[in-house]
């Protein structure tokens, strides 16, 4: 009955004080339960008790120097009151020595481990709080609009969760700033520093922290608050930072490709749409202007015209075999028809072509550049798709023919080496950058030094490299003032 008050007293008594008061009051403690013990004549057994309590109490609710203070005051108070002569400091036995001793040991001990096991919960307890904050940011970033930049709404759910002054996220791939708090005012001096990474030299500022974040997609940037924050809470937010603007990142990525793969679906099905809607007319013109030719009644001038318009038309069936050729390549599943080929026999089958349809071509000359065939004999055939490789080549053939000058050859050859066949177009037209030699096979881009002295589209070069990929192959171009530029395609002389 006597030990519950003592208890419930020492709490109300202790908690949130300074540590001098602390050590004041459990002085006066001890004195009160001396005064207590001497009126109602205790014993040095049970005032021990009491004090141990007394101890074990303040090392909970305070501290273990507190406890130690008040453990020395609790022997004080026993030598001199309930020991043997009272109201004195002699100890009369040796034995209640003895227990004044271990009851100072067993005090230190017990308020060591109290101490220990209150440091220890305030951890928990602290630790649980920052897990709950860290969980309420996590579910708060989850509801935000990924097609949106999250760092000013991430900004203020950090303010609010944590408690803190202000908050800045700064998304360097991005280059945009998130604020919230009372640095919002000063946005664009924040966001021109932490571009240099640094922070403002100004006084509101003083005693922010910051740290950097980094994800595996090369995504970063800096997390700075002003108030109260653990390192471990602080890098734990910019991780979790670097998660949500990430997730970000690949939302907008992946719409981009949807909105690519949309993109060209519609336009490999209008490619293919239009190649089949003329393929119908080119057939009917071709079959007339062949049929009034073998009639043989019209006059030298007719005949020269309905040439013409043969040729014409077989021109125009080309093109558009080509075009259909080119849809399919744009197709995300291409298959292949594989057969065997004659490197010799398809280059040079692509020369006549070429000129063929050049000069056939109303709008354009006659090459003036000579075109040179270069096979060795022990170069085998290869196993390939025959009407795409033809496209290809023609393709970059006809490249060469437009961007030499006139007067200069241009020159196909083939190179066996291991298990490929290298098949190059050479030319000595203008050089194309290092910059741009990766950037020019991709879809309708065009060399801005050469985009002037030709037409075209930029979609001749994309086919060439997705043939050559689905081939197993590999495209590249080199190019030099003194070497020339020369477009090579490397292919598996078997199929795989």
């Amino acid at each position: 009955m006597v030990l519950e008050p003592v208890r419930s007293l020492t709490k109300a008594v202790y908690v949130n004080r300074p540590a001098s008061i602390q050590c004041l009051l459990g002085i006066l403690m001890t004195l009160l339960v001396a005064a207590i013990g001497v009126a109602v004549h205790l014993n040095l057994a049970t005032a021990s008790l009491l004090y141990l309590l007394l101890v074990v109490s303040v090392a909970v609710h305070c501290g273990f120097f507190q406890a130690s203070v008040v453990s020395l005051a609790s022997i004080l108070c026993q030598t001199y009151f309930f020991t043997s002569p009272t109201f004195s400091f002699r100890i009369a036995d040796p034995r209640n020595a003895i227990a004044i001793v271990i009851f100072e040991l067993t005090a230190l001990l017990v308020s060591r481990l109290s101490a220990r096991e209150r440091a220890y919960s305030e951890e928990l307890q602290r630790q649980r709080i920052k897990i709950q904050r860290l969980y309420a940011v996590s579910c708060g970033a989850l509801t935000f609009d990924p097609a949106k930049g999250p760092e000013k709404e991430m900004a203020h759910l950090i303010r609010t969760e944590f408690q803190l002054e202000s908050v800045a996220i700064y998304n360097a791939y991005s280059t945009t700033l998130g604020v919230a708090g009372s640095w919002q005012d000063f946005e664009e001096e924040l966001l021109e520093t932490l571009a240099l990474g640094t922070l403002p030299e100004n006084r509101l500022f003083q005693g922010s922290r910051s740290t950097v974040f980094r994800t595996p997609g090369e995504l970063f940037g800096t997390l700075v608050v002003a108030g109260t924050i653990g390192p471990v809470a602080l890098q734990s937010l910019a991780s979790l930072t670097a998660l949500i603007l990430e997730r970000q990142q690949a939302f907008l990525e992946k719409g981009a490709a949807e909105a690519s793969r949309q993109t060209e679906q519609l336009r490999t099905t209008v490619l293919d749409g239009l190649a089949h809607a003329f393929k119908t007319p080119l057939t009917v013109i071709r079959a007339a202007s062949s049929g009034l030719l073998e009639s043989g009644k019209l006059d030298p001038a007719q005949s020269e015209l309905m040439d013409m318009i043969d040729e014409q038309s077989i021109w125009l069936n080309d093109l558009t075999t080509r075009l259909l050729a080119t849809a399919r390549v744009g197709e995300e599943k291409l298959c292949l028809e594989f057969e065997t080929i004659d490197i010799s026999t398809l280059l040079n089958s692509i020369v006549a072509e070429c000129q063929r349809l050049r000069s056939s071509n109303l709008t354009q000359t006659a090459p003036a550049s000579t075109i040179h065939v270069h096979v060795p004999d022990h170069v085998s055939p290869i196993a390939a798709d025959h009407d795409l490789l033809r496209t290809t080549l023609l393709e970059l053939l006809e490249n060469a023919l437009k961007y030499t000058d006139k007067g200069k050859s241009i020159s196909l050859s083939a190179a066996q080496c291991s298990e490929e066949t290298r098949i190059s177009v050479h030319s000595w037209s203008k050089v194309i950058d290092l910059q741009e030699r990766d950037l020019i096979f991709d879809r309708f881009y065009r060399s801005l030094d050469h985009h002037d002295l030709a037409p075209g589209t930029g979609i001749g070069l994309s086919v060439a490299q997705r043939v050559a990929e689905a081939h197993k192959g590999q495209i590249w171009v080199t190019s030099s003032l003194e070497e020339g530029t020369t477009f090579n395609i490397s292919l598996p002389r078997t199929s795989r």
